[in-house]
């Protein structure tokens, strides 16, 4: 094996500032950083990720508003991220006009933008939202919607999983609504459910497909079991998959990928009967130490996993349990709230 590092990876002022902190920032030094880096291309970003932190924390919706308002006077795609923000913060304060308005006119901008992975993720987080706020009929719109516009991008692997998850959400609205389920509803459902029956009969151990590159574990004590999920902190996916291509390819090529198959491997082992289900969060360096300690391969998926195990017990400060409340941050470091992120019903 190449004793080479990964290459590096330049970070920006916000990654590096939320990798030094080790932990969550408050809503105010995410504002705080915003305040003392204007004009940094990851201001809004910034403006957004604490209009976020104040929703589901201390629940001023109204000052979380003003937040993502000002993050969405930006533009962009951090600002149509904000104006869904927006959306849902006026639908919770049940501002129902005005959260019509701002999904019309963040509705007429996006028909104004190229079809990609940023334009369907927003609808997306469209569909959610609003199924989560009891707008069933128009989360239908925009899944449809959202739907057609990754069809229209073409050969993408990450808007394609996209486009499975809105049809997914698709038919679940169809069936609240009352709407008759069409054919891609159909082989949307039982894919879902094929793929789920495949991850939970490895999970029991009865013979099933293989996961390449998976990091999970079961600690068992006769019926009873532990599941137990390895993920890779987000500030090291990149250097972890440059480090060992050749054996983590089942991650993806993005963080949000990666979390999505982290979120399913986590779920499976909770609908297959584990007494709990814990998240270890894994950072290269200390795994490279523990693979040197043990003079064990840190290429081979069995090191990966048993160093899960090690971390419930040697390392307990970087394990949580799955799942967290709807309203807590996001177990994959993205700032936003469970319910809004990994937890979202599209993604499940």
């Amino acid at each position: 094996m190449s004793s080479s590092s990964a290459p590096h990876v330049a970070r920006t002022a916000y990654e590096v500032f939320l990798a030094d902190l080790r932990r969550e920032p408050s809503a105010a030094e995410y504002e705080q950083w915003a305040t003392d880096h204007a004009g940094d291309p990851d201001e809004p970003r910034a403006l957004v990720d604490a209009g976020w932190s104040i929703a589901r924390g201390s629940g001023d919706l109204e000052r979380a508003l003003e937040l993502f308002r000002r993050a969405a006077g930006f533009g962009g795609e951090v600002g149509r991220d904000a104006q869904v923000g927006i959306a849902e913060q006026l639908y919770a304060m049940h501002r129902d006009q005005e959260a019509d308005e701002a999904q019309r006119a963040l509705r007429v901008e996006l028909d104004d933008q190229p079809s990609g992975l940023g334009t369907v993720r927003v609808f997306d987080d469209m569909t959610e939202m609003l199924s989560d706020a009891g707008q069933d009929h128009l989360a239908l719109e925009w899944c449809q919607a959202g739907v057609e516009r990754a069809v229209e991008t073409g050969d993408d692997p990450e808007v394609e999983e996209r486009r499975h998850a809105l049809l997914i959400s698709r038919s679940y609205l169809r069936e609240k609504l009352g709407v008759e389920l069409d054919e891609q509803d159909l082989e949307a459902r039982a894919e879902a459910d094929s793929s789920f029956a495949e991850l939970a009969a490895m999970m029991r151990g009865r013979p099933g497909p293989f996961l390449p590159g998976s990091d999970v574990h079961a600690a068992r004590d006769e019926a009873a079991f532990d599941g137990i999920v390895l993920r890779w902190v987000r500030e090291d996916f990149r250097a972890v998959r440059s480090r060992w291509p050749e054996s983590t390819t089942a991650y993806g090529d993005d963080y949000e990928t990666y979390a999505g198959r982290i979120q399913r491997e986590a779920r499976s082992y909770e609908q297959s009967g584990a007494t709990r289900v814990r998240l270890v969060s894994g950072r290269l360096a200390d795994y490279e130490a523990y693979a040197r300690a043990q003079q064990r391969d840190p290429a081979a998926p069995s090191t990966r996993r048993d160093y899960g195990e090690w971390c419930t017990k040697a390392r307990p400060d970087r394990v949580r349990l799955w799942p967290p409340e709807r309203n807590e941050a996001c177990w994959c470091d993205s700032g936003r709230k469970y319910k809004k992120c990994c937890g979202a019903p599209a993604r499940n």
